[in-house]
């Protein structure tokens, strides 16, 4: 597939960035974004929604670090 051209990649960031604002809004349900989802995967190649979608884990990973929230992410599973 060639790369996107611009219009092309215009579209692709507005419609990840409708996704990301319905999970944001939505306290991260997946469920109430399915049309933003469905929509961010069509006008998006496949590497770029994998790579977004790890960016996105990623960004909200570090944003609980640091609030010093790392303690209940890191902290280790509870055994029985």
């Amino acid at each position: 597939m060639p790369f996107p051209k611009q219009e092309e990649r215009k579209k692709c960031w507005a419609s990840k960035d409708a996704y990301w604002q319905c999970l944001t809004d939505n306290n991260e349900d997946k469920a109430k974004c399915l049309e933003q989802r469905k929509e961010y995967e069509s006008s998006c190649i496949k590497q770029w929604v994998t790579y977004f979608d790890r960016r996105r884990d990623y960004l909200k990973f570090k944003e609980k670090i640091d609030k010093g929230e790392a303690d209940e992410i890191l902290e280790p599973p509870k055994t029985s």
